[in-house]
Order: C-alpha cells, then structure tokens, then sequence
C-alpha cells in the first residue's frame, strides 16, 4: 500500500466537504458539520482522516474513539461509526481491495491505541456521483470482520409519490388527528440558511429548552448544539417548528445532503401536546414542503424492535410505532461489532 494518510483535523471545511462529493457512499454522515457533531458529543476522540494515493483521494474514514465500560471502542459512544466512503471512479474489485486496505489501516490505529472494538453501520441511502438512491449493494460487506451484528429498519418516504399517494398511505389514526387539528390554528415555520442569525439564533434557542425541559436536564454538550446550529447556517440542516399564537409548540430538526433529508432531533413544549398533537400536523407540513422543494426522499427515522442482541427504552418502540403510521417504506440499517485482532 503506497497510501498518504491525512487527519481531518488538517482540513479546512470547503476542502473536506469538496473531497466528500467524489465519493460514493453514504454522505450525508460525511460533510464537516456532520463529523464536528460526532466529535463534539462527550468525551470523543475524532480519529478520522482521508486517504490519499498521489494526489487522488481513494477514501474518507469517520472513526472515533470512546470509552464505554472502561473498554476503549470505536464509535461516537451509543453511535456507530459510519461505513468508509470511496472514490466513484474506482471500479468494483478497486472498491473491494481498498475496504480491505482500509480495515488494515483501521486495525493498525486500534492497536496502538489499545482500542477492542470497532462499531460500524451501514445506510441505505447512498450517493453516486452526487446522485441520492437507495441502495443495499454492498451492505453487507463488513460482516467478514463482524463478531456481531443486527439490523434495524429506517422509513424512508418516497416523495416522487404524488401527494395525495403519500396522505392514502398514513393510517387511519394520523389522518384523523391532522385533520382534527388543523382547525386549531397552527402555524408551520421553516428557518433554514437564508434566515437571519437573530432569527436562526432565537428560535433554535427555544428549540434546546423544549428538549431541556422535556429530559429536566441538558441532554447535550454546549459544543454539541453550536454543531447542529451551524449546520442550519451552512445550508446542511432545517429547523422546522409550529406555533400557536406567535408560541413555539413543537420542533423538529431535520438534515438535509442534496435531495435527501433526514428526521434528526424533535421536541415539544409539554403543555400543548394534549391540545394540539403537535407532532402529526409538523410532520405532515414538512413532508409536503420538502416535496414542493424538490426534495426526492424523507428519513422519518428508524423501526426498531427489541430482540436479542438489541435492547432500548420503551420510548424508542412507541415513538417509531408513530412513525410507521406515515406510510412510508422499510430498508435495512445494519449495524457491526468487530473484534480488533
């Protein structure tokens, strides 16, 4: 392997993300605001970097370090590091060979830095020449290194539907209580880049006291939120929200990487959920105006089920049982634990 190897923390920004779009992959968990919100959640140690053969870049490499249970593992604590993405100029069995160059690079790191195991997951939405599909090529490659692995289905909303196709596929249950609701008066906000850094700055600041007083404590380093914020202002992220009588009621905080967004943190002030179920009326705003704004798919967000391997609060299932109900399609998210030799 005649390979050069460079930190991320040796890039600027508009020269990481410029590499990110020769890539084929998964990414939207790749871009500079993405990997500064991983680094920033608590005590992380972000070990990723690029991968170059001359001056060509073959590779990018999201790792980081974490200490869970007094094992050192790579991961973002509970999060699992994403699949390396690779050059789309390279054909199959290049793609193949470097993985598995990758893995040794991976495995060389771990040992000196007495790292175990290695967390890995794969998505199912790539991009390909900067094109959003879904696909499962490859994405099962890693299970020739797993000790362990288990799956999750994410629901993912195909916004080429026509609109009236996307509301026939809610339940019954949603699209009684959307229609219920909107004699209620609420109003659908979007702030997103164009918006002013006051406006930006305000109304994500009711944003993190909803989720404050959701859990009675910060659920988040400052760090952490100053990533997501900035996400908004690079144009990487919405901030979706619904009032009533000019008071925030609920949000949700959504990721966007070209024609793709996902669902990635909600919250509602407690005292309108009862009244208003906020959370129906916001999705469905957001699923027509990310149709009427050209987007081609929707993450909601994952169904999980517990089973062996896989435990987690009781909030999780009941939450994507709610998500279910907005009709959208099931695809695989796997998720690897490997052993490093």
């Amino acid at each position: 392997m005649s390979y050069k190897i460079k930190s991320f923390k040796n890039f600027e920004k508009k020269d990481w993300n410029k590499l990110v779009f020769t890539m084929v992959g998964n990414q939207h968990h790749f871009t500079w605001n993405r990997i500064k919100y991983f680094e920033t959640l608590p005590n992380i140690i972000n070990l990723s970097f690029a991968v170059f053969e001359g001056k060509k870049c073959l590779a990018l490499v999201v790792l980081g370090q974490s200490k869970i249970k007094n094992k050192k593992i790579f991961s973002f604590n509970k999060d699992f590091c994403p699949e390396p993405i690779v050059n789309h100029e390279l054909t199959i069995n290049e793609k193949k060979k470097l993985k598995n160059n990758l893995r040794t690079i991976i495995e060389n790191i771990a040992k000196e830095k007495n790292v175990k195991l290695y967390n890995l997951r794969t998505h199912p939405v790539i991009f390909e020449k900067n094109v959003v599909k879904i696909s499962s090529q490859d994405q099962f490659f890693q299970i020739k290194w797993a000790k362990n692995f288990f799956v999750h289905n994410t629901i993912i909303l195909n916004l080429g539907m026509k609109e009236s196709e996307i509301w026939n596929n809610f339940s019954k249950s949603h699209k009684k209580n959307i229609k219920r609701i909107l004699s209620k008066g609420l109003k659908f906000n979007v702030v997103n880049s164009k918006a002013s850094k006051a406006e930006i700055d305000g109304k994500f600041q009711n944003f993190k006291k909803a989720h404050y007083l959701n859990w009675n404590k910060q659920t988040r380093p400052n760090e952490n939120w100053e990533s997501m914020k900035n996400s908004i202002i690079d144009g990487e992220a919405i901030l979706f929200s619904i009032t009533h009588a000019q008071k925030d009621v609920s949000f949700l905080l959504c990721g966007i990487h070209k024609k793709f967004c996902f669902g990635w943190s909600q919250a509602n002030f407690k005292e309108y959920e009862k009244e208003y179920m906020p959370r129906h009326f916001l999705e469905w705003s957001v699923i027509k105006y990310l149709k009427k704004n050209g987007f081609l798919l929707y993450e909601i967000g994952e169904r999980y089920y517990g089973y062996d391997n896989f435990s987690a609060p009781e909030k999780f299932f009941s939450i994507s049982d709610f998500k279910e109900k907005f009709g959208g399609s099931f695809f695989p998210k796997v998720n690897f634990v490997s052993v490093i030799k």
